[in-house]
């Protein structure tokens, strides 16, 4: 089975939930020219969180450190078939912090940052993303974190 991680980027400059953005990445066109939360494959050595934090650092930039402390596990995953007929299961995370600027990797070729309450499921191309991107906001709500 091939593992993935997802994570779902939530910034915001200050305390207030009106203001809370989620980043998404808009893939190149071999991948498909869609909008996405940071997705990755979990590498033989790795954890699941091991690997959820690198493919952060390398999809947006942000300094590996900073990721280590703000990213969080969301207790959510999928199990799929990918398109080169694979069972995947994807586990999720969130990251919540300061938005921050972004240093793209040549895998996608946009990002914006979204209001989070303007979001709608059919902004993503996969359910799957904004499934997470509600269990993020559900695990704020009732964690605080």
């Amino acid at each position: 089975m091939k593992k993935k991680v997802q994570v779902v980027v939530l910034g915001r400059n200050n305390s207030s939930s009106a203001d809370l953005e989620v980043l998404v990445f808009k893939t190149n066109k071999e991948r498909g020219s869609f909008w996405q939360n940071v997705t990755g494959s979990v590498e033989p050595h790795e954890s699941f969180y091991e690997a959820a934090v690198r493919e952060l650092v390398e999809e947006t930039g942000i300094d590996k450190s900073v990721a280590e402390k703000k990213i969080n596990q969301i207790e959510t995953e999928f199990f799929f078939t990918d398109r080169k007929d694979r069972h995947v299961q994807e586990k999720v995370y969130f990251y919540l912090g300061p938005k921050f600027d972004v240093q793209m990797s040549d895998e996608h070729v946009d990002y914006k940052w979204l209001p989070v309450r303007k979001v709608q499921s059919n902004g993503y191309r996969y359910e799957s993303n904004y499934q997470a991107l509600l269990k993020a906001i559900e695990k704020l709500s009732t964690t605080g974190v």
